[in-house]
């Protein structure tokens, strides 16, 4: 039996035993919350890249496409979310089969240093977050995509997951003295950020769930000190084979350490004093993170091994990366029963789970935007450069959010605080709900899109 708990959902004390089945469900249903928002990117693919990158016509157009069914189906149309996943999938790719040319089998993919399924994904862990922080605030938000406290796979808590996911993609592994030099630059305002959160929070008294990072700790402390430890460990090796093997050893070591006791105090309900056992959530997730960071960017540096594929090779990819996705599902189900699936320590089932959402979505994006989208507007683009042939190929909203996507979260944490402080969203009903949310998000969107058109880019 669960109840609801703020921001979490809770289960009985006697249920608490990996919760096999529940967790194997979420998994594949919190995967499946992604799909409109993925969905929504195809779609303005489709039917805005004749528009300007920088026009508003575009930018609302791909607002009524992305923001708005991801607000409905996050809270009021929650229920309804397959439905539309389903027929929109349909939709799509009659449409693609009816209406696009194949790619010829002579044709070269161009992978760059920063693929555009990277961009994609990262945009779909700022989107969703942004979405979510604030719905969760609303009673029209599904109890089932609440954080879980202990064991569970909900849609939030994909969350961090996804971040760390999506700032591995774009590093790199630390080589000599001159990386390390600049380390400071990417991990000390992180943790600027998550000192000025605590300081903020605690000076406002405003509630912050202990049991999610601990005590003091919050996410920008995580991804900062994940950063920090994920770089000093990968100076330690020499090629990226050896950052697989170490990634793997670091995951196992780490699994061990919970099943030896950790995990089970972690999640205990002793009381959160002293530094340790009052961080005690956020300090024992930490080597799962760097474990999960360091996989990303192995991962990253094999799909860019490459720069220029034919058509067999870049098929040849995308069906090892398939293969590859199958196994990391069937490890999240293994996993459902023997360690469980856990945001809050970041444990051996929840690595696995968020690497076979990742792999899903990249390989879904790059069906559609490298496989079988690649040639539409293909007229407009053979006479534009390189920068503008990628403005073509990708939403604004998803170019506007790669500029400046860490300005994006931070707006939408602020804005987050400002309506919970003035607007009550527990007591408001579902229109109200549907309302209050898209003007948050046409708001967030609408300020990063504007930076965009003014060539401002701060992170």
């Amino acid at each position: 039996m669960q109840a609801e708990m703020g921001d979490y959902v809770t289960y009985r004390s006697d249920e608490l035993d990996l919760l096999s089945w529940r967790s194997v469900k979420e998994s594949l249903d919190s995967f499946l919350v992604t799909i409109p928002t993925v969905l929504g990117f195809v779609l303005c693919r489709l039917f805005c890249g004749h528009l300007s990158p920088k026009c508003w016509r575009r930018f609302l157009l791909e607002f009524l496409l992305i923001g708005l069914p991801t607000v409905i189906l996050v809270t009021v149309g929650s229920a309804y979310n397959y439905t539309y996943s389903l027929l929109v999938s349909i939709a799509i790719v009659g449409y693609i089969y009816g209406n696009v040319a194949p790619n010829p089998t002579h044709h070269e993919y161009e992978i760059g240093k920063r693929p555009i399924v990277f961009t994609l994904l990262r945009a779909t862990a700022y989107s969703g977050t942004c979405a979510a922080i604030l719905a969760v605030d609303f009673p029209s938000y599904p109890t089932a995509y609440r954080k879980s406290r202990t064991f569970g796979a909900s849609a939030m808590d994909m969350g961090i997951g996804l971040f760390v996911v999506t700032m591995g993609l774009v590093s790199h592994r630390t080589r000599n003295t001159a990386d390390l030099r600049k380390l400071p630059r990417s991990v000390v305002p992180l943790l600027v950020l998550g000192l000025a959160r605590t300081i903020v929070i605690t000076s406002i008294d405003y509630h912050q769930d202990e049991s999610e990072y601990g005590k003091h700790l919050n996410a920008f402390f995580i991804l900062g000190l994940t950063k920090l430890m994920g770089s000093l460990y990968s100076a330690r090796v020499h090629s990226d084979d050896q950052l697989l093997a170490l990634a793997l050893g670091l995951l196992f070591l780490h699994e061990l350490l919970l099943q030896s006791g950790l995990g089970e105090f972690v999640m205990s309900s002793s009381p959160h004093e002293g530094f340790l056992s009052a961080n005690r959530e956020g300090l024992s997730s930490l080597h799962g993170c760097v474990a999960l960071y360091l996989l990303s960017i192995y991962f990253a540096r094999w799909y860019t091994a490459q720069d220029h594929l034919s058509y067999q090779q870049f098929t040849i990819k995308l069906k090892k990366m398939l293969l590859a996705a199958i196994l990391c599902w069937i490890l999240v189900f293994i996993s459902a029963y023997l360690t469980g699936i856990a945001r809050v320590t970041f444990n051996f089932g929840y690595v696995t789970w968020i690497s076979a959402v990742c792999l899903s979505l990249v390989l879904i994006y790059a069906y559609f935007f490298e496989l079988k989208l690649v040639n539409t507007d293909q007229s407009k683009n053979k006479s534009a450069g390189d920068s503008e042939q990628k403005g073509l190929s990708l939403p604004s909203f998803v170019e506007s959010l790669n500029m400046n996507g860490l300005t994006h979260f931070m707006l939408s944490n602020f804005l987050t605080g400002m309506v919970n402080m003035t607007l009550n969203p527990d007591k408001r009903g579902n229109l109200e709900s549907v309302v209050i949310l898209c003007i948050y998000m046409f708001v967030c969107a609408g300020v990063v899109f504007v930076m965009m058109r003014k060539g401002i880019r701060i992170a």
